[in-house]
């Protein structure tokens, strides 16, 4: 099965202290206080896999933001405190490398161990090793795209363990998410009058009930065509820019193989039914946990259509909708301080 699963590339445990190891792992704190500031990159085991975190923060006597990567596989740990720097003065910010992603990839991972409930089992084992290493009994959560399926089980399974989530680009349905990107590329061909992007479209077909094309280069030639038209960055043709940051930034630069290696290898997430065939109308129609949606108004990668649905069905304690008009699927890279001063303002409300 390879549905979907070249959409964001071209886009119970033992419980452990984190323990800084090999060679990947640094640790600075600011010259103006010591005591208080982490700019921290480490190694820790989980699920008994090497992966990677980076934990950066003003003061570590902040909340814990635990940042959850779309992809699956999209690692992205300088983006956020490249153009979103402010959240470290209010939380202790941890971009996590997912299982197979970026820092954490390597070969010796077996395509077996990627699914969600090894994914869950990551997560979750992160979540505890935070809350003990800052004495914490609570954490927010930030979750990109595919990530939000992670957010959205975590806060379903274990509300005592977050006061809140944001949500960026919801996932709801993979199936319907597929057919409705592949609606939008065609109507939009139709409207620019784009032979070429209609010819393309018209031969792989609508996506089937299974959200599967007669051919897996359709999943190819749909998001090509979603990007050109804006689907990923509001009124730009594709996101390579940000590809191209990520490649090119200090984190990334001398393990550009990996990076790239576990975009690809990350889409195996995808072949776990579990994933393809959920729906949270269904499965997540209520969650104990305070939940903000971060929608970008012209996001096709997660059309913003089917987040306003899941919106107005699920029941939460608290919930809103944030709509970002210029923005596509990465409202914090598109509009950074309006996410910045809405997360930080929103989240705020649950810590007094």
């Amino acid at each position: 099965m390879q549905a979907f699963k070249n959409k964001f590339i071209y886009i119970l445990l033992a419980l452990t202290l984190f323990s800084a190891c090999g060679d990947n792992t640094s640790s600075t704190t600011s010259d103006t206080d010591k005591t208080t500031a982490i700019d921290s990159l480490e190694t820790i085991s989980l699920g008994g896999v090497k992966q990677s975190i980076l934990l950066q923060s003003k003061d570590i006597s902040k909340p814990i933001l635990l940042v959850l990567h779309g992809g699956p596989g999209f690692a992205m740990m300088p983006l956020l405190h490249q153009y979103n720097e402010i959240l470290e003065n209010h939380f202790i910010v941890v971009n996590w490398d997912q299982r197979g992603a970026g820092k954490s990839y390597s070969p010796s991972i077996h395509s077996r161990s990627m699914t969600l409930n090894q994914f869950m089992a990551d997560a979750y084992e992160l979540t505890q090793t935070l809350k003990t290493r800052f004495n914490r009994e609570k954490i927010f959560l930030l979750a990109h795209s595919s990530g939000t399926i992670l957010s959205t089980i975590l806060a379903k399974n274990f509300p005592e363990d977050y006061y809140a989530l944001a949500n960026v680009g919801q996932v709801v349905d993979l199936i319907e998410n597929e057919q409705l990107g592949y609606d939008f590329a065609l109507d939009e061909a139709f409207k620019d009058n784009n032979t070429q992007a209609i010819k393309e479209l018209q031969t792989i077909n609508r996506p089937d009930e299974d959200g599967e094309y007669t051919d897996d280069s359709g999943y190819d030639t749909t998001i090509k065509w979603i990007s050109y038209y804006g689907g990923e960055l509001y009124t730009k043709s594709g996101s390579e820019e940000i590809e191209e940051f990520l490649l090119e930034s200090d984190i990334y630069s001398n393990e550009q193989n990996k990076l790239i290696a576990g975009w690809s290898f990350s889409q195996t997430l995808f072949n776990d039914e579990d994933i393809w065939y959920l729906d949270f109308r269904e499965s997540v129609n209520s969650i104990d946990v305070p939940i903000y949606f971060f929608t970008g108004r012209h996001d096709m990668d997660t059309p913003s259509s089917l987040v306003e649905e899941y919106y107005n069905i699920l029941s939460t304690p608290t919930k809103e909708m944030i709509w970002f008009e210029n923005s596509s699927h990465f409202p914090f890279y598109e509009e950074p301080e309006k996410f910045n001063d809405l997360l930080i303002d929103r989240f705020s409300k649950h810590t007094k």
